[in-house]
């Protein structure tokens, strides 16, 4: 199969990934982890902005979306679900840059939280494309053993 993705593996056949890929994964999921939380504490304010049902489907949505392309980025390698997150990290600094220059930054506990949510994202990403990740997202099988 000429072209397609190819891997190492490990002795137990599990895909061998650069340290840069897992921290990168760790820490963006810990930037999940601090959307989540975000959401729950700014849920009555979405609620009464836009109502229980697309303030639980833009949450659901989002970091949904945001999970699944970290796990095809980060476990299955996916080119594509990198460059998807890339632009989803790029509006989310887009949107913090924004609060910081209106100085409309929430304050105590949810402006820290969403402070510490945008740097995790983008030393996340900014890991992926070290060069040790790049050279892992770019591995094909050669032809010859195609």
């Amino acid at each position: 199969m000429a072209g397609s993705d190819y891997r190492p593996a490990d002795q137990k056949g599990k895909t061998m990934r650069p340290k840069s890929v897992k921290l990168g994964e760790q820490l963006y999921a810990g930037s999940i982890l601090l959307t989540i939380a975000l959401a729950v504490i700014g849920w009555d304010e979405a609620v009464a902005t836009g109502g229980v049902v697309l303030a639980a489907v833009v949450n659901v949505v989002v970091i949904g979306i945001t999970a699944l392309l970290l796990y095809l980025t980060t476990r299955r390698a996916s080119r594509v679900a990198l460059w998807l997150l890339v632009v989803l990290t790029a509006i989310n600094i887009a949107g913090f840059l924004f609060q910081v220059a209106g100085g409309v930054v929430a304050p105590g506990l949810f402006g820290v939280l969403t402070t510490a949510q945008t740097l995790l994202a983008i030393v996340g990403i900014v890991l992926l494309f070290r060069p040790g990740a790049r050279a892992w997202f770019a591995e094909t099988v050669p032809e010859e053993l195609a």
